[in-house]
């Protein structure tokens, strides 16, 4: 059973600093077992990054492509217990996409939050605001395929032929409860070219390479990587072998 001590400790000698910018991706069950559940987890982060720290969470949900309403101030996170959590949290901001949303906590949480950018992807996202605050990235007890949407965010800067750029137009409402319909666009994967999503290989080349570190915390395995490092890692290897971020399906 991890405790808050423990899970504080492991954390730091990982590589986690006071004052980082973190985003993390988290699969609570994957520890094994926790003291006080997963606000422990939470708590430990956030002693961890202390007051110069901020912790990214992804509040993810993908009803909106399907139709739902969204809704800033009520929509539910589909990415697990830990981000509902911090979503819930009475410090926590909430990025304003209706499909790649995040809830941050800390220090840059206004700077992060302000701009109601349309790309999941774009240059202007969460990922393209880590890279200028120098920040990092934490896996905690997930495959790279199932987490890194990072990926995601090259392949929109760099371009790729095996991806475009969709609309999906919906009702959303905002902080001050006005509701009114608005489009959000995301890089998808082109299915009549039978693409499929799969990243682990590029996941596993950066671990080869110490681009990612590699620990246990409890029974979960956890990455960490400087978003920086793995944005220049990708963006060469995917030049040289596009197919470390994705296969076709039936080939």
């Amino acid at each position: 059973m991890l405790t808050f001590d423990k899970l504080v400790g492991e954390i730091r000698f990982f590589g986690v600093e006071a004052g980082d910018t973190l985003l993390v991706h988290s699969s609570y069950k994957s520890f094994g077992g926790v003291e006080g559940g997963p606000q422990t987890v939470i708590d430990a982060l956030l002693h961890v990054l202390g007051e110069e720290g901020t912790l990214i969470m992804p509040a993810f949900n993908f009803d909106f492509c399907k139709g739902e309403p969204w809704d800033v101030r009520e929509t539910p996170s589909h990415m697990g217990i830990i981000t509902e959590l911090v979503r819930k949290h009475p410090r926590s901001r909430r990025v304003f996409h209706p499909i790649y949303s995040f809830t941050i906590i800390g220090k840059h949480a206004e700077f992060l939050t302000k701009d109601r950018y349309k790309s999941s992807y774009e240059r202007n996202s969460i990922f393209g605001k880590l890279r200028e605050l120098d920040g990092k990235i934490m896996v905690i007890g997930l495959s790279y395929n199932d987490s890194m949407t990072f990926f995601h965010h090259v392949e929109e800067l760099e371009g790729v032929d095996y991806r475009y750029l969709k609309t999906f137009t919906g009702m959303v409402t905002d902080e001050g409860g006005n509701t009114y319909e608005d489009s959000f666009q995301m890089l998808v994967r082109d299915i009549d070219q039978g693409v499929e999503t799969m990243v682990d290989p590029m996941g596993e080349l950066a671990e080869e390479a110490g681009v990612i570190k590699s620990h246990t915390i409890g029974e979960a395995p956890v990455k960490l990587m400087k978003a920086n490092e793995i944005y220049e890692f990708t963006a060469r290897e995917m030049r040289k072998n596009p197919r470390l971020l994705y296969e076709i399906r039936d080939e």
